[in-house]
């Protein structure tokens, strides 16, 4: 038996303090009273110059226009979110790594470079850029909210390939952020690190597993962010942060050295990808990293060598049709502020002329429990083991886990039961194309992509999902290994979303969550839905999430 997880996570936390620039921090006074949004606080806290508060609600794009234009130097944009960063982790709890000293170094360097010839080193030059916990920016420990690898340095050649390639496009790196433990809750908490909590409202969840990204971005703590998605993990924050996120088809971005919670298992694959508060940043990311110059298949074996390519809407301008799922996907009904972002979302694109028609969940609910039964088969032992060794107790909503550990199979997953596992996600997968395919009838051609809810909460209440968990939303289309953006609508209005009335529920599960909303308490939360797309049409699923985003502004 190892350190006591407590200690562990004393040192991990000491680790982090001792590294916090002190006048980056709030004033003690600042901290009392704070409102529930806390986004609010940085802009009214007085805390930071007028430029420094330019920097830090400019979009990614526009900062690296100034950079570019000498307006601002890296330096400059690096220290303004750094400071920021701080904030938010003062006031959220969303940081583990602080890697300052290296990202100012960088910055300069940068800075010097562009001085000296006038050019950039790349399309990302000067930006400072997120990170989710589980990229390994050696030597710099990659904690995945677990005792065993808090305090553990990394190698060099263990570092994340897309973080090397961040770096040659220009990326500066200051700041890695929260997970749960193993990666593998909705909610961001873990025995090491602690809880984070929501920046749009402090009682509410960050969203897991990219929730301290997720939180970072909200907070204006960052204007880039790069968070992994195996069941919504980039979703999910995404939608309780109100932002932009993109999980794309598997093998579209390169994914080699990116630590697991579940490493080894390919029965569904993890992959990464950006969220921002811009869908600019989102498409600019996208063309920077899958370009031939970069060609990043030639360094990751399993990505694709399909560049990122423009325009895939022909004709251009040309009407969409949308399937919906406006309501429940047959075993859990939405909370009422996403049943009316889904409605002004549907009115909006019918009155721009695109056709939107409902669209049965078949499989949803069934997929969503192969895909948790998997995770609890394949990851038992895999997380089990590594929690065992420092006592670290296990939270409710992976108990699961537990149980297929404590079933005494310590990993051992039987071919047969593996084959069957795989032929039903493959079946799956064949009937949902079908069934795409379907939608060309009369004389239209199939649909162009799915608006879903991208959780039935908008951000739930702390806690609250590690008794009543649900992923459905978001986990059926990692079996399908669908893209899929999330796309900001509206906020929770206590005078308008009131609860269900004359209202049957599904299920028990169903009655307990619809049960949970209450008007007052989800007032300001996100609404943010998802728009899915077809396998390998990531760049079609950010055209339309820019279509959707134009419709609803002008419908508003």
């Amino acid at each position: 038996m190892g350190q006591h997880y407590k200690e562990v996570s004393e040192e991990a936390l000491r680790r982090r303090e001792a590294a916090i620039p002190k006048e980056y921090l709030l004033p003690e006074q600042s901290l009392s009273n704070l409102p529930r949004n806390l986004t609010t606080v940085p802009k009214q806290s007085g805390h930071f110059t007028a430029e420094e508060l330019e920097i830090i609600e400019s979009n990614a794009e526009d900062i690296l226009l100034k950079i570019k234009n000498k307006i601002w130097t890296s330096l400059e944009v690096t220290k303004a979110f750094c400071k920021a960063s701080m904030v938010a982790q003062q006031l959220t709890n969303c940081i583990t790594e602080i890697l300052f000293k290296e990202a100012f170094d960088r910055a300069k360097f940068l800075d010097d470079h562009l001085e000296k010839t006038g050019q950039v080193i790349g399309p990302l030059h000067g930006l400072p850029i997120s990170l989710k916990d589980c990229m390994i920016t050696p030597p710099h420990p990659s904690s995945i909210g677990m005792s065993c690898y808090a305090n553990q340095p990394t190698a060099p050649e263990q570092e994340t390939i897309l973080v090397g390639i961040l770096a040659k496009l220009g990326a500066v790196f200051y700041v890695k952020t929260t997970v749960p433990t193993a990666m593998m809750m909705m909610e961001t908490i873990s025995n090491v690190w602690g809880e984070t909590t929501g920046a749009y409202h402090s009682g509410t969840s960050s969203g897991g597993s990219s929730g301290g990204e997720g939180v970072l971005l909200a907070m204006r703590g960052s204007p880039l962010g790069v968070g992994t998605d195996i069941g919504g993990s980039i979703r999910i924050p995404s939608a309780f942060n109100h932002l932009y996120g993109l999980k794309p088809t598997f093998g579209r971005f390169p994914v080699y050295g990116t630590k697991s919670g579940i490493s080894g298992q390919d029965f569904i694959f993890s992959n990464n990808g950006p969220m921002s508060r811009s869908l600019e940043a989102i498409k600019l990311y996208c063309k920077a990293i899958l370009s031939q110059e970069i060609s990043p298949w030639h360094l990751d074996p399993k990505c694709l060598a399909v560049p990122w390519r423009g325009d895939m809407i022909a004709p251009k301008g040309r009407k969409l049709r949308f399937g919906i799922i406006s309501d429940n996907d047959g075993e859990i009904s939405v909370h009422p502020p996403i049943v009316r972002g889904l409605a002004m979302t549907r009115k909006a694109l019918e009155a721009a002329g695109h056709e939107v028609f409902e669209w049965a969940p078949e499989d949803h609910p069934q997929m969503t429990e192969d895909m948790n039964s998997s995770f609890h088969a394949l990851g038992g032992a895999a997380i089990l083991e590594l929690t065992k060794e420092h006592s670290e107790p296990v939270f409710g909503s992976m108990k699961e886990y537990e149980s297929a550990y404590d079933k005494g199979e310590h990993g051992v997953l039987g071919p047969s039961k593996l084959r069957e596992m795989i032929t039903r996600r493959n079946a799956y997968q064949k009937a949902y194309l079908d069934r795409w395919n379907a939608t060309a009838k009369d004389g239209k051609e199939a649909m162009d992509g799915i608006i879903v809810p991208a959780s039935p909460w908008t951000a739930p209440r702390l806690g609250f999902t590690q008794e009543v968990f649900c992923v459905n939303y978001t986990g059926v289309f990692n079996i399908l290994d669908y893209p899929v953006c999330t796309f900001p609508v509206t906020f929770a209005d206590k005078n308008i979303d009131k609860p269900r009335a004359d209202w049957k529920p599904l299920n028990e599960k169903d009655a307990a969550l619809q049960a949970d909303y209450d008007p007052e308490f989800y007032h300001g939360t996100s609404v943010t839905l998802q728009c899915v797309g077809r396998r390998l049409e990531d760049e079609k699923v950010l055209e339309m999430t820019g279509i959707i985003a134009e419709t609803l502004r002008a419908s508003s």
